[in-house]
């Protein structure tokens, strides 16, 4: 990897961003619109667009230049001149789609609803409510329609570029994952330790994001989720530290997971760790193109069923955010079923296998990127519990 010290991202090149204008404006023929409008509180699309999450976008069908509006002083390589907004969002959106000649059209709406492959856990959409109503009264004569998809499916291939940052976004997760196998030890307080991983995570250069833990005996239930510092608990004998350390760079979210233990393995957990290993070596070979998320799910339930322990599906997208479908024992993809995997996704992969009792699961893994030959691994860390037995 490079040194610490050379932490800024310098962006994407002009070719990627025709890249993705064309995807949208391709997905958004198809559908029969005149453009496609990122309004405001769709962060995630407009920085897709435009490398600016406080923007607001208007993409013409027909091949013309987006019109970009930011907040003043806001430019970059991409859009080096947006319309600057004071505040007045409403009005910029409303002139915006005006000036783009939409006061008629058929308006393509991304994140106006949670959708197949991107924005899965906001069912409700992400787009600021009242700014856009403002725009409904003020261009009563245009037809707004949902395209989340239409940018969504621009998103669920990567290019080579984004791939390249994905890798960088593991290689500084998996850092993040030796900081706290160092650190963590019997005495040590959860927030310190939270703040040493987050701490090695944004000295190599990652944009903020939250660490994930869920810490507790590992002969004990499920422990919560906890995505901030854990205030007033210290670290015991036999606690297991299960973790999502997330590391961005390039906007790409990458989200390493490895089960740390503070005490020798038992046995009894022995069975469904190797199990696992079966299971996700298994997996990346059927993480084909063409493969569909439904033949996916029913290979990982019936891989635990044939071999007498219980084994189920986790995975979902990574990428500029949640970039591909949600697949868990809580959210198992009905919906999804028959949509296929394509060469350039990216997921994070960690399917999990019932522990003894079946009070805790066995999860381990991370990012994969979707080659012809199957899933990829963007990391080289070893498969197991790591166990810190001092």
């Amino acid at each position: 990897m490079r040194a610490a010290a050379d932490s800024t991202w310098r962006g994407y090149s002009l070719a990627e961003r025709d890249r993705r204008w064309q995807a949208v404006r391709a997905n958004a023929a198809q559908a029969g619109l005149d453009c496609v409008f990122v309004p405001l509180g769709n962060g995630l699309d407009a920085r897709y667009l435009t490398q600016m999450s406080n923007s607001i976008v208007v993409l013409p069908t027909d091949g013309r230049p987006p019109l970009v509006y930011a907040d003043r002083g806001a430019h970059n390589d991409w859009v080096p001149e947006p319309r600057p907004v004071n505040r007045a969002w409403a009005g910029a959106m409303v002139e915006a789609l005006q000036d783009a000649g939409m006061e008629r059209a058929r308006i393509g709406v991304a994140g106006l609803r949670g959708g197949t492959v991107t924005h899965v856990r906001q069912y409700d959409g992400v787009v600021n409510h009242v700014s856009y109503a403002a725009v409904l009264r003020q261009l009563p004569h245009a037809t707004f329609a949902d395209a989340t998809d239409v940018v969504g499916f621009a998103r669920y291939v990567k290019g080579d570029e984004e791939i390249a940052c994905l890798r960088e976004a593991a290689a500084i997760a998996e850092l993040g994952i030796a900081k706290m196998a160092a650190v963590a030890r019997p005495g040590v307080d959860e927030a310190a330790l939270y703040a040493r991983v987050m701490e090695t995570l944004l000295e190599w250069g990652s944009e903020y994001y939250y660490l994930a833990l869920e810490s507790g005996p590992i002969d004990g239930p499920q422990p919560p989720r906890l995505t901030q510092p854990p205030i007033g608990r210290r670290l015991q004998p036999g606690t297991l530290i299960d973790n999502e350390t997330s590391a961005v760079w390039g906007g790409m979210l990458a989200q390493e997971d490895q089960p740390i233990l503070l005490g020798p393995v038992p046995d009894a957990w022995q069975p469904a760790i190797a199990l696992q290993r079966e299971l996700f070596e298994a997996g990346l070979e059927r993480l084909r193109p063409g493969t569909t998320f439904g033949e996916l799910a029913d290979f990982v339930s019936g891989y635990g069923a044939a071999r007498g322990l219980e084994t189920a599906i986790l995975l979902h997208g990574r990428g500029l955010g949640d970039d591909g479908p949600l697949l868990s024992p809580r959210a198992p993809g009905e919906h999804v079923r028959d949509l296929r995997i394509e060469r350039g996704n990216t997921f994070v992969w960690k399917p999990t296998v019932a522990g003894p009792g079946g009070w805790r699961r066995f999860v381990w893994g991370g990012d994969v990127v979707i080659t012809e030959r199957g899933g990829e691994r963007l990391f080289a860390r070893p498969h197991g519990m790591v166990s810190i037995a001092e």
